[in-house]
């Protein structure tokens, strides 16, 4: 039924609009011999699903729309793509007629193009950054509504600006009482809500700088005070009382000459300027440092090295109200605080074959709401004080169309090594998790399915 839904508002539009319509059905499947990275248990996993995907647009607006119906099969639970850069899901749930699980994913924009002004609107995600990875935003987390715009000022100076609504998952008692009986029950959340703004910066060909500014505010649907986009969200904050999380962050790219680039992200949590040279303070920070040079080795390739660094004290709030996730996923870096990352990327292209080589290794330790209260006093254990656990990812991939068009094929060589894993790392009761290696062979057919971070 809701396809069926989707499918006519996809004609509705462009019986009203307009002049270039693309409307196909995406239909994709995967078999993993041995789960991946997406679990750490040694099972099979098989992910399917079906759904539409469509382009529509005319002279200034452009509408993009992707729904799928997912079902899983194997060793699934909620904590599938847990420690795993892979977008994870809102929910599964268990399906009711047959084996397996369920659940869905959707994401649609419609834009208005007015010369250098870009207006947004749908539910999708954003990467801000220059990263294979974000600190900042990325598409970790399930993509959420949001309305925006990106102004181009000159040649130089761009502005962006969103306001996006998020689900905290922490449940609204008021308000749950009224979808209640005898024989149903829904859990509703507290609203919580994201603004950004970001500043795009081109003195010259070599450098781009970016300035970022975000707010994670709950409690209120919409503050007016963050829909203005032209104000600084830091002393906003102070002004209506100092309940919000505010988040700052630069992003430096330095292109060495046509082939090469370098580029450094900082992300900073909890401003204090006061305290900025003092050994305890509030200012916590990540990093992100990378290096990415094309046609290295062979032509038509590309190199990329990454390193990515959080504190354990940012994403979190003393109001977890106001933490910097949604559906308990982080919005910057996939593996959240208190953690760490080196990656390897090898890409090369034969026409529309892709061959990839991918490295990566990450730790993340305990992170707890107990330590955040610590943190907040200043009373922070030391890095990985408490445990922690590692997953390191060594995969060949290859990628190649078929003789049928919008039909591809993908196969992966995955070598997977997790240190405790099942360590728990938000709550106190310390799992002593076991280690596993393991091998998986992933096999994939994607018709028209061009979700961005989803498998392929």
């Amino acid at each position: 039924m809701r396809l069926f839904s989707c499918i006519f508002l996809l004609l509705t539009i462009n019986k009203s609009f307009a002049n270039s319509v693309i409307i196909k059905p995406s239909i994709f499947t995967i078999h993993s011999s041995n789960g991946k990275d997406w679990m750490y248990q040694e099972k099979v996993i098989n992910v399917f699903g079906f759904g539409i995907s469509s382009f529509i647009n005319n002279e200034n607006w452009k509408l993009t729309f992707d729904y799928l119906q997912i079902g899983l099969l194997g060793n699934v639970n909620q904590d599938i793509y847990n420690f795993s850069p892979q977008q994870s899901y809102a929910y599964i749930d268990q399906s009711k007629d047959a084996e397996g699980f369920w659940t869905e994913h959707i994401n649609t924009k419609l834009s208005y193009n007015f010369n250098n002004f870009i207006i947004e609107l749908g539910k999708f995600n954003r990467h801000w950054g220059n990263g294979v990875r974000s600190l900042y935003i990325s598409d970790k987390a399930p993509s959420y509504p949001q309305i925006g715009f990106k102004y181009k000022l000159n040649q130089k100076l761009s502005y962006l600006y969103f306001h996006g609504f998020l689900n905290s998952n922490i449940p609204d008692s008021s308000r749950s009482s009224y979808y209640k009986n005898n024989f149903s029950q829904r859990s509703i959340s507290i609203p919580r809500s994201i603004a950004a703004h970001r500043i795009e910066w081109k003195p010259n060909d070599k450098f781009i700088f970016s300035f970022n500014e975000s707010v994670i505010y709950a409690t209120r649907s919409i503050d007016i005070y963050y829909l203005i986009p032209i104000l600084p969200f830091y002393p906003i904050e102070n002004y209506i009382g100092d309940t919000d999380n505010i988040q700052m962050g630069v992003d430096i790219l330095f292109r060495i000459n046509e082939l090469q680039k370098t580029y450094v992200s900082f992300f900073m949590d909890e401003f204090t300027p006061e305290w900025i040279f003092k050994s305890k303070n509030h200012n916590w920070f990540g990093w992100q440092f990378g290096y990415n040079m094309k046609d290295a080795i062979l032509k038509n390739s590309e190199f990329q090295i990454e390193y990515n660094w959080t504190d354990q004290r940012i994403y979190m709030h003393k109001y977890d109200i106001n933490d910097f996730y949604n559906h308990q996923h982080p919005l910057g870096f996939w593996a959240g605080p208190h953690a760490k990352e080196l990656l390897f990327n090898y890409i090369t292209y034969f026409g529309d074959r892709i061959l990839k080589f991918h490295f990566s290794k990450t730790k993340r330790g305990l992170n707890t709401r107990e330590m955040v209260e610590d943190n907040y006093q200043d009373l922070q254990l030391k890095r990985y004080e408490k445990g922690y656990e590692e997953r390191a990812l060594v995969s060949i991939s290859f990628k190649t169309p078929s003789n049928i068009k919008d039909l591809r094929y993908s196969i992966d060589l995955n070598y997977i090594n997790f240190k405790n894993a099942g360590f728990e790392v938000s709550n106190n009761q310390l799992f002593n998790g076991i280690d596993i290696e393991k091998i998986s062979i992933d096999f994939g057919l994607f018709y028209n399915f061009s979700i961005k971070n989803n498998y392929n």
